[in-house]
């Protein structure tokens, strides 16, 4: 059996398919704040009457981390940098603990200006008071790390956190290598916490098969590269939905072959996919997370704060959307009602469109807002909601058509995208399908797997393997560290041969997802090329 778990900021779902690929169970369970709760809460009802031992495989996928970082409730992150020739970053976008040292490299690594270590270790401790993680990072870093190295040594003598931005991301692109950084470093210690959490739950359900984390281009990771790398799941919990979607596309859409819209509302976030012609999209340059350009490769996807959790503000006749989530619907926390705002899954009770937890007190949350119009209020409040739905739909797709289209198996398609169909999943899909297919236009279909399709798309994601291939002329040799190849290679090796060497090893299944070459002459005037490939079998399901 295969299982897959979705963290929520809301709900944690689980479901159970066997090896024929068919669902044979689901759950879900409230996101408590110990984590290894929620967990229990599902293991014990997807495993009850069940062998353990039959369950070869677990793949979980969390939304934790993206919604900390959406909604602003991530760790502040130190940045110490360096530039070069070209455009530099402008310290306004990177936040009050963004700190330019005056070193520099050119465009072929050389140092053009070095580090003062004194001065840099001032610095470094100066954001050590104000940040635990530091990021150090050289806009030619990739090229030669030395300043980084200088950062980093400075940086570690003022605290024990420190992420090295081209050691995370090996590839030019100064402001998006810094980006996943930064974002990595904000959510590092909520993943180590999340998967110590996991491995010890696994350990008390006596589930001793392969475990992996769903990365956001829909492929998997071990946990050991989860803890290092956790900005590469940021995107996961979308990716799961989606994939999710696919599962269910045949029984979900009329034809398989249009442009279908996915609209994932959680508690806490709501993500927004396109699957065009039966296949999910990808950005092969890189994720924006949080407005925040980075190197992460990821199935294309937006996220936005907005969730059946959502506060919702009264000013001026108006009604408010408001970007965080202060707990569960006001129905099920009575305690703290009085002293909180109503969200959408309470004006989906007062309007009768949804019965969680104790009406009434959705009710007079409305009441109070506005006396004597309750209704018409959460009627508003659900408009609003739907509004802002639409108009993040309608600036996802024009973004999306503004660029090259690339799906999951095809890098570059010629057509431009049209969503003629919407699939809505999550907790709310059922009761929100009709009023969002009035808003939006197009038929809006819930499928019976709706409030679970995440977990189904985390426990059906196909393991994907990764390699990087080295070569240098000027020495004649070729290695690819991951598959144990080392062998010779000629002073006329070119880019397109390493390519199809790096290919020919994974699989036809798999991708070039990055490639560079670097010209050099040594200091007996021999030159050389030095080739760095990366490949990557295709994401996919397990079940084809």
């Amino acid at each position: 059996m295969y299982l897959g778990v979705d963290v929520g900021g809301t709900h944690t779902d689980a479901v159970l398919v066997s090896e024929g690929f068919k669902i044979l169970t689901s759950a879900k369970a409230v996101t408590q704040p110990q984590v290894i709760d929620s967990l229990h809460a599902v293991l014990t009802q997807l495993l009850a009457n069940r062998n353990h031992r039959d369950v070869k495989r677990l793949t979980v996928s969390t939304t934790l981390g993206l919604n900390s970082v959406l909604t602003g409730a991530a760790p502040p992150v130190g940045i110490m940098v360096t530039g070069g020739p070209g455009l530099e970053l402008d310290p306004a976008d990177w936040g009050p603990l963004f700190r330019a040292l005056p070193g520099s490299q050119d465009h072929r690594g050389q140092v053009l200006a070095s580090l003062d270590y004194p001065a840099t270790l001032a610095v470094a401790q100066e954001l050590a008071q104000k940040a635990e993680t530091l990021v150090v990072g050289a806009k030619f870093g990739p090229k030669n790390p030395v300043l980084e190295r200088t950062m980093a040594q400075a940086a570690l003598a003022a605290t024990t956190s420190v992420i090295a931005a081209s050691r995370l991301f090996g590839r030019l692109n100064f402001a998006r290598r810094l980006g996943g950084a930064v974002l990595n470093a904000a959510v590092q210690k909520l993943y180590e916490n999340f998967l110590a959490d996991l491995q010890k739950a696994l350990l008390d359900h006596q589930l001793h098969g392969e475990v992996f984390v769903l990365k956001a281009d829909g492929g998997v990771m071990s946990v050991e590269e989860a803890r290092e790398k956790p900005v590469l799941a940021l995107a996961a919990g979308p990716a799961a939905s989606l994939l999710g979607l696919w599962a269910l596309a045949e029984t979900t859409t009329a034809d398989p072959e249009q442009d279908i819209l996915m609209i994932d509302i959680g508690g806490t976030s709501s993500d927004l996919a396109i699957l065009s012609r039966g296949k999910p999209l990808l950005t092969p340059e890189g994720l924006t997370l949080a407005n925040r350009p980075t190197l992460v490769r990821g199935l294309l996807t937006h996220s936005l704060a907005l969730g059946g959790d959502t506060d919702l503000a009264y000013v001026d006749g108006q009604i408010l959307p408001l970007a965080q989530r202060r707990g569960p619907a006001l129905s099920l926390d009575p305690v703290n009602a009085p002293q909180r705002l109503p969200t959408l899954t309470d004006a989906l009770n007062v309007l009768g469109l949804c019965q969680v937890g104790d009406v009434a007190i959705s009710y007079q949350a409305f009441d109070k807002m506005t006396p004597g119009q309750a209704q018409k209020t959460a009627r508003l409040a659900v408009d609003a909601v739907l509004d802002k739905l639409k108009r993040a739909f309608e600036e996802f797709l024009t973004t999306v058509n503004s660029q090259p289209v690339y799906t999951i198996s095809e890098f570059l398609v010629d057509w431009r995208l049209n969503p003629t169909q919407a699939v809505i999943l999550g907790g709310p899909a059922a009761t929100l399908a009709q009023p969002l297919s009035e808003t939006l236009q197009i038929p809006t279909v819930a499928p019976p797997e709706a409030a679970t399709a995440n977990a189904l798309g985390a426990a059906l994601a196909k393991p994907t393997t990764e390699a990087e291939l080295y070569a240098d002329t000027a020495t004649g040799s070729l290695s690819v560290p991951t598959l144990n190849i080392q062998r010779s290679i000629s002073s006329r090796y070119t880019l397109d041969e390493a390519k199809a060497d790096l290919l020919a090893a994974l699989g036809e299944e798999a991708q070039i997802t990055f490639a560079e070459i670097f010209n050099q002459v040594s200091d007996y005037g021999d030159s050389g090329r030095v080739m760095r490939v990366r490949a990557q079998t295709a994401p996919g399901l397990i079940s084809g």
